[in-house]
């Protein structure tokens, strides 16, 4: 089986590149590729940070280098996908650049695997090593576990890309979301897809101003976002499943004036303030 970690790596996030690489290197199951789709990173900057890194053998080390392409976000991920399935990799194990892996995070997905599943996903912690998302189920095979709020991320997932077909990651195109994750998540379980949780691992999620799950108080801000994220995922899944359509409905009149933002609710799930609780 041929594995690879994955991750679309961009300059607002390179600061953080030298941990994201560490954790690699500090992977207790060697035998992987490393995949990355370049967005806007000086080529030769990204290709010089690589060549340092002796640790990894230069010819498993894949850059796909889109920075003349601006591409959109969604655009690369969909891009990453594309490339995994042309080079033969079997098992894609994500990673956000700007997070960390446990250091026996790609040996417990491998020795997890089981061919039936499409996805895997793993806990999450913050890096003062608590969780950020606790109540993730064993087994994700039903649309209605992410309806309303997500657990599912392009950091702490790996795709079995044997149920993948060119067919299939051609369509994502329609997805011009943002929140790309959730869509494809989405997109993938009512295609009949399902995954499993992965235990005794986690990927370490960095909490700053790019990423808002695990802030302890949602504010106002932040519950007005949720409900245009919602909104617009909805319309771009309202093809796919009716009860998109009465979602829509719902929060198109919901008035987060009255949502108590100064709550103590956590976010378990991304996009889950307003869900909380349901």
């Amino acid at each position: 089986m041929k594995v690879a970690v994955a991750s679309v790596v961009f300059i607002e996030a390179f600061a953080y590149f030298n941990d994201f690489m560490e954790s690699l290197q500090k992977q207790t199951l060697q035998m992987f590729d490393v995949l990355l789709i370049n967005d806007n990173i000086p080529i030769d900057l990204l290709k010089g940070k690589l060549e340092r890194e002796s640790w990894i053998r230069q010819e498993r080390v894949h850059i796909v280098d889109k920075k003349l392409h601006h591409l959109l976000p969604y655009e690369l991920r969909i891009e990453l996908l594309s490339k995994a399935l042309e080079y033969g990799i079997d098992l894609l194990i994500l990673l956000d650049c700007d997070d960390k892996a446990k250091s026996n995070r790609v040996a417990e997905i491998v020795h997890q695997y089981d061919e039936k599943y499409a996805f895997f996903y793993n806990d999450i912690l913050g890096f003062d090593d608590r969780k950020v998302m606790p109540r993730m189920p064993l087994v994700t095979d039903k649309i209605d576990y992410i309806l309303e709020s997500n657990y599912l991320g392009l950091s702490n997932s790996a795709i079995n890309m044997r149920h993948m077909t060119k067919d299939f990651i051609a369509s994502l195109m329609e997805g011009n979301t943002q929140i790309f994750d959730w869509y494809l998540f989405s997109r993938m379980l009512l295609d009949n897809m399902s995954g499993i949780r992965v235990s005794n691992t986690c990927t370490y999620y960095r909490i700053y101003h790019a990423n808002i799950a695990g802030v302890a108080r949602p504010t106002e801000k932040l519950i007005e976002q949720e409900k245009t994220v919602k909104l617009a995922h909805y319309q771009l899944m309202r093809k796919y499943d009716k009860r998109y359509e009465k979602l829509m409905g719902k929060y198109e009149n919901l008035n987060c004036t009255q949502i108590d933002h100064k709550s103590d609710n956590k976010l378990y799930f991304w996009w889950g303030i307003l869900s909380e609780g349901e």
